[in-house]
């Protein structure tokens, strides 16, 4: 009788573990999926439009993400240094309420200001002659 019992209780562990494993699995599968949004190794990403500053030190990118059935994301703008090891997008990730025009022959990225359609209260954060992300820009309205 208590071989049975010994057996069933193992059963029972090795089974629980079984599920243990699996629900960790599936946990770091759902960790990767949004860590790896706005990267350029995503699945989903379309990229709409890239360019490379004149100096060849950045490059920027206009994208969306492809939601399946539900269409498409908004559109993003980042822009990152040309190298390529990098591809974490969302580290040059462009505050809502700018859009990415084109670089000037300076290698200053020119933005304009516009209102989001997904949003009612936007607040412009960036200043004309500034700097993101060690870039120089110049916003026009």
């Amino acid at each position: 009788m208590k071989k049975w019992i010994l057996i069933i209780v193992g059963i029972i562990l090795i089974g629980i573990i079984g599920i243990g494993i699996k629900i960790n699995s599936d946990l770091n599968d759902v960790a990767e999926a949004f860590k790896s949004e706005h990267a350029l190794n995503e699945p989903n990403l379309n990229i709409l439009s890239e360019s490379i500053s004149p100096d060849k030190k950045y490059k920027y990118y206009e994208y969306q993400f492809d939601k399946g059935g539900l269409g498409y994301s908004r559109v993003f703008w980042s822009v990152i240094e040309n190298a390529e090891n990098i591809n974490d997008l969302k580290k040059g990730l462009i505050p809502s309420g700018y859009k990415i025009i084109k670089w000037n022959e300076r290698s200053e990225l020119i933005l304009k200001k516009w209102k989001p359609y997904y949003e009612s209260k936007t607040t412009y954060e960036l200043n004309n002659k500034t700097e993101f992300n060690g870039i120089k820009i110049n916003i026009t309205e």
